[in-house]
């Protein structure tokens, strides 16, 4: 058994390096394919950190009856609490809101001092976590009693909910094109492996050679084909990123891009598990012309 193993890997590494143009250009294409693939996976994982951080700066105030108690407050509160889609929940009295508001306004303070703190309403402050859910959640808040009314800010909330769905098909479409792409190439470099040796393959099927062991050094080679163009990948992928993508997202200052590093790992298995399955599904199809004999 292990010998029959070790002679299909030699097979495998035969018609690789025997077919070395193609198989260069397999592990070029997967590579290109491959690098688009993770370039798309970054930039969707950007795109939604800087989503969370627009969500995160995106306040929902809730103004209160002035006919509030202390206790109907507290109350208030503790439902608020009890949401779970929101995060933050801060309360800030009349007294604070304007507090906070001349110190907003810096050294045009002194135009306001004539403002009293009963011109403004006890309020909560708090974030929405899922912004797919924010007409849900909203919906909750409005059913609590005691509460006058809201800033919801509900237009950014809709603009960042169409760029996320936006990014997402993008990303989706592009991820199709290209592992279809990919499997095309891998399909007709085994493809001209596999007719160089037809007259082999079709002895080998009348001696009694199983389907699956004339298959397998083809499968072989397609999964060591797409573990070598993964390797490339992900050095392609870390140096790019860290080296130029990175660097340019964090000078235009709208936010901290995702570190690489943390994810080096997932991805370099991302890429070996990727290319391995492509590769192997890209040699399945030409094999199989030649077993019906």
């Amino acid at each position: 058994m292990f010998d029959s193993f070790i002679f299909l890997i030699k097979c495998a590494f035969k018609s690789i390096f025997k077919n070395w143009l193609l198989t260069l250009a397999s592990v070029t294409v997967l590579t290109i394919c491959l690098v688009t693939l993770g370039s798309s996976i970054l930039l969707f994982d950007n795109v939604n950190l800087f989503i969370d951080e627009v969500g995160d700066e995106s306040q929902v105030v809730v103004f209160l009856d002035e006919t509030l108690t202390t206790e109907q407050i507290n109350g208030i509160h503790q439902k608020l609490l009890q949401i779970q889609n929101i995060k933050n929940v801060n309360y800030e009295s009349k007294e604070m809101a304007l507090q906070n508001y001349l110190e907003s306004m810096g050294e045009n303070a002194s135009l306001f001092s004539d403002v009293t703190s009963e011109v403004l309403r006890n309020s909560f402050i708090f974030n929405v976590k899922d912004l797919t859910k924010f007409d849900q959640t909203m919906f909750e808040i409005n059913k609590i009693d005691g509460i006058s009314r809201v800033r919801d800010r509900r237009e950014v909330v809709s603009r960042i909910n169409d760029i996320s769905q936006i990014v997402l098909m993008l990303a989706f479409w592009i991820i199709a094109i290209l592992i279809v792409i990919s499997i095309l190439v891998i399909t007709n470099t085994v493809k001209v492996s596999v007719y160089s040796r037809r007259i082999e393959l079709n002895i080998m099927k009348y001696v009694g050679a199983t389907d699956f062991f004339i298959q397998m050094p083809y499968f072989i080679e397609g999964i060591i084909i797409g573990i070598v163009a993964g390797i490339f990948t992900l050095i392609l992928t870390y140096f790019t990123y860290t080296n130029i993508l990175s660097p340019i997202i964090y000078d235009l200052g709208l936010f901290t891009p995702v570190p690489m590093q943390s994810k080096i790992f997932s991805f370099g298995l991302f890429y070996i598990i990727a290319g391995g399955l492509i590769g192997m599904i890209g040699s399945v199809y030409p094999v199989k012309k030649y077993l019906n004999v």
